[in-house]
């Protein structure tokens, strides 16, 4: 019998990883009838095909989309990557398993001022330079964001999971991907659709889809253009404000020249 549970268990968990299934698809967007791929803004990639992600965090009334050109053969995870890596303010939590490309996490700075994720000890941690943070194995649900203006959730077995979804026109059906995001094949006009799905202390349904803004350049961008620190200063715990840490934790509040501002929380 212990021998029968355990295989049944195995079965459960190859299932999870290859489809990170959701719970509730069938009640999409109230205006998916009205938005569709004219309306987005914000387009990664190059080619005569077009799909759309879609990022429904627990922390945003909407449902986020952004758009990806193509052509030939791409997968899911090709377009997360790819949009990831064309989106300074867009970041992704990922783990490379025996059957693919596992998502765990997405992030958004959606204060604008820097994007700041932190390990189980609230140490930073370092995107490579295409916004992704790999990991080995799926302990997601050790990340947390250090800001709460930003959209960030992670997770698999205690805080929740990303619920991937598909579909070819969310105003009629979206349907669970039978398979993780490395063996979904795009087709031209598709969707792909990401839920994050607590566990615990609420629920999250689908927001009315809205655009993520096209990304726009400033004065300082430009090929020559670095963005340098101004300043660091630590607060503690009592509000206080330093110029050098305190005993225990710290939050480390950057500001750099070209005004914007990065969190960080530290252990001293």
């Amino acid at each position: 019998m212990k021998k029968v549970y355990m295989i049944i268990f195995a079965l459960l968990s190859v299932a999870t990883v290859v489809a990170q299934n959701n719970v509730n698809v069938n009640a999409g967007p109230a205006n998916a009838g009205e938005f569709n791929m004219t309306n987005i803004e914000n387009w990664s990639g190059d080619g005569a095909n077009s799909a759309a992600l879609a990022i429904k965090w627990t922390g945003s009334e909407y449902t986020w989309v952004f758009g990806y050109k193509f052509d030939g053969e791409k997968t899911g995870a090709d377009m997360i990557n790819e949009i990831v890596a064309n989106n300074p303010r867009f970041f992704a939590l990922e783990a490379a398993t025996s059957y693919g490309t596992t998502v765990g996490g997405f992030g958004y700075d959606a204060d604008n001022n820097g994007f700041t994720l932190l390990d189980k000890n609230g140490e930073e941690m370092t995107p490579t330079s295409d916004g992704l943070y790999l990991i080995s194995g799926t302990n997601f649900d050790d990340y947390t964001s250090a800001s709460d203006a930003d959209y960030w959730n992670s997770g698999w077995m205690s805080k929740g999971y990303w619920s991937y979804n598909i579909s070819d026109d969310p105003a009629t059906k979206i349907s669970w991907a039978s398979t993780g995001c490395s063996g979904r094949s795009l087709t031209n006009g598709c969707w792909d659709m990401w839920l994050f799905s607590p566990f615990s202390g609420g629920s999250n349904t689908w927001g009315d889809f809205k655009a993520v803004p096209a990304n726009q350049a400033t004065a300082i961008e430009g090929v020559d253009a670095v963005k340098s620190v101004a300043s660091v200063s630590y607060v503690n715990l009592a509000g206080q404000i330093s110029a050098e840490p305190f005993a225990g934790v710290n939050i480390v509040v950057t500001t750099y020249t070209d005004g914007s501002k990065s969190s960080a929380k530290v252990i001293k």
